[in-house]
């Protein structure tokens, strides 16, 4: 799948270049888009992820799995080659690196801003407001691939691209804007799973350093006294 991405990313930029495709001319792009990811309330899948720098060399390489639930929602577990956990329960990201047994916290909104999660989570989308969108047809039936360029100058990505088989998603591409390209490739998709209510709650393990980066714990799950306790600070 990562190899088909990256052979669909190369064909959709030589088209974008030859045939000038712009967003008039692809007018009903963003809306398609946009209707696609509506109607995503949740998702469940098993990941591959790679990350290449700007001459194409291997920087890292990890799977594992990924849930989410709109809005704001999502658990990303890493389980090779180091275990980690990134959750979102709707008001905060919480990040736990197992290997060292560290835990960072920080407002969801602020990191959320600019940046791709925010269109697979966030409860509002407005595709063509925020992203110029052309779309291209990719190998067999029902593959379609959107190249999405963000309209905001202070995005931390250049190029978000996204592939749907039918209406379940299957991979994304992520260039940011020193050359770095993130590649996922999803499997065992399930689309609109049901989870438990509780199921993003993020609990802080015993005995684990915190470090809060948040303006304000207000209505956070952690009230700062308990952290205190822990001795974090």
């Amino acid at each position: 799948m990562i190899k088909s991405i990256k052979k669909q990313f190369s064909q959709l930029t030589a088209a974008v270049a030859l045939i000038g495709l712009s967003i008039a001319a692809q007018a009903d792009a963003p809306q398609e888009l946009e209707k696609k990811l509506t109607a995503i309330d949740s998702f469940k899948a098993d990941f591959s992820q790679v990350i290449t720098d700007e001459f194409g060399t291997l920087i890292d390489k990890s799977s594992g799995h990924f849930e989410l639930k709109r809005p704001q929602l999502f658990r990303w577990v890493v389980e090779e080659p180091f275990e980690q956990q990134i959750v979102a329960d709707g008001i905060n990201l919480w990040q736990f690196d197992m290997d060292i047994e560290q835990i960072n916290v920080s407002s969801l909104d602020q990191t959320l801003a600019n940046s791709p999660a925010a269109l697979l989570s966030q409860a509002q989308l407005d595709v063509a407001e925020n992203y110029e969108v052309a779309a291209v047809k990719g190998e067999g039936d029902g593959v379609l691939i959107y190249h999405l360029t963000p309209r905001d100058p202070d995005a931390l990505y250049e190029v978000l691209i996204l592939e749907f088989h039918s209406s379940d998603l299957v991979a994304l591409q992520v260039k940011d804007n020193l050359g770095q390209a993130t590649l996922v490739d999803f499997t065992n998709v399930i689309m609109n799973p049901e989870f438990e209510d509780d199921h993003f709650e993020f609990v802080i393990p015993e005995g684990i350093d915190v470090i809060d980066s948040r303006n304000s714990i207000e209505g956070a799950a952690l009230e700062k006294s308990d952290i205190l306790e822990k001795g974090d600070f």
